[in-house]
C-alpha cells in the first residue's frame, strides 16, 4: 500500500481528489488530507510515521507558498514525490525549481491526476528497485545501490563502503554481485566496484573519484577492462 498526502485550502478540491484517488486505486492508496502545507509540515514533525511517500501541493493559497513548504518537507525528510497543483501557471517556472514529479493545472481533470500519481509511483518503484536489502543478525539494511562505492570481502564477511557509512554483513561475495546492478564490476576475487565512481582504471588499481585505490587481480584485468570500457560507451558488446 502506497500513502498519499493532498494539501490543498479548498475542502471540495480535497474531497474531490480523494474521491477521484479512491475509485482508481482502491485499498491500493492510504490518503491523508491537510488543509494546508504547513499543518501536513507540523504533523509530520509531531510523529514521523504520519509521513508519506507522495504529496500533491498546492502552490498558492492566501497564507502560505506551497513550493518555500515542500522545499522543507525535502529537506527534513527527503524522498517525498511532490506533485503540484495551481491555478497560476504563470508561476510554473518557479514551480520546478522544486523539481516536481508532476504539475496539475486547476481545476484538477481526473485523467491528469491519475498520470501524476502513476508517474510517482513509478519512480518509487523505480528506486525500490535500485536498492539493496543486507541482513545481519542484529541488523536489516537498505541501502541504495548507487550510493555503494566498492565491496570488500574477507572471510565471508563484507564491508559494504557506502555514500554514508562502512556496513559489514555476513555474506558472499558472488551472492551481493548477483543482486547489484550492471554497473558493477568484479576487480578482484574480493572486491567489486561501481564503475561510476571510477577515476582510473588499470592493472596496477582501480582508483576512485575519492582517490582510494582498489586492487585489480591479474586473472580477471582484461574481463574487467572490457567491462568497464563497454559501460563507457567505448566498446560494443
Amino acid at each position: 500500500m502506497r500513502k498519499i498526502a493532498i494539501c490543498d485550502s479548498c475542502c471540495e478540491t480535497l474531497e474531490a481528489m480523494r474521491n477521484m484517488l479512491t475509485a482508481q486505486y482502491g485499498k491500493e492508496l492510504q490518503i491523508a488530507t491537510y488543509p494546508s502545507g504547513e499543518e501536513l509540515l507540523r504533523t509530520w514533525q509531531k510523529d514521523e510515521r504520519k509521513k508519506t511517500e507522495i504529496i500533491i501541493m498546492e502552490v498558492r493559497s492566501e497564507e502560505e507558498n506551497g513550493i518555500s513548504v515542500a522545499r522543507q518537507i525535502q529537506e527534513i525528510f527527503g524522498g517525498v514525490k511532490t506533485i503540484f497543483s495551481t491555478a497560476q501557471l504563470e508561476c510554473a517556472e518557479e514551480i520546478f525549481e522544486a523539481n516536481p514529479v508532476y504539475l496539475l493545472a486547476k481545476p484538477i481533470k481526473q485523467e491528469r491526476l491519475f498520470e501524476a500519481v502513476d508517474r510517482a509511483i513509478g519512480q518509487i518503484e523505480e528506486g525500490e528497485a535500485a536498492c539493496v536489502t543486507l541482513i545481519s543478525k542484529s541488523f536489516i539494511a537498505r541501502v541504495r545501490a548507487e550510493d555503494i562505492w566498492y565491496v570488500e570481502s574477507e572471510r565471508r564477511v563484507l564491508t559494504v563502503h557506502s555514500k554514508e557509512e562502512d556496513i559489514r554483513v555476513n555474506m558472499k561475495l558472488s551472492d551481493l554481485e548477483e543482486r547489484l546492478p550492471e554497473y558493477f564490476v568484479r576487480v578482484h576475487q574480493s572486491y567489486l566496484v561501481n564503475m561510476k565512481q571510477i577515476r582510473v582504471f588499470s592493472a596496477k588499481g582501480v582508483e576512485l573519484v575519492d582517490r582510494r585505490v582498489i586492487p585489480v587481480s591479474r586473472p580477471r584485468y582484461a574481463k574487467a577492462k572490457d567491462i568497464f570500457l563497454q559501460f563507457l560507451g567505448e566498446k560494443e558488446e
